[in-house]
């Protein structure tokens, strides 16, 4: 996956898991804010995702 669309991929990771949480908050919906802990766990291991092609010199 390429720089960009991994970034992309990331920033709606983050947006959704926001807009869940706030949605949680404002309904008082435990789901929405279980949804937003799945996006906001898949935002951060997307983050610090190791790549394999990388050559240290």
């Amino acid at each position: 996956m390429t720089g960009i669309y991994r970034l992309l991929l990331l920033v709606t990771l983050i947006v959704l898991a926001l807009t869940c949480y706030l949605a949680g908050s404002q309904t008082g919906a435990i789901t929405f804010f279980v949804a937003g802990g799945l996006l906001e766990s898949a935002f951060w291991f997307g983050l610090f995702k190791k790549n394999k092609n990388r050559v240290v010199s």
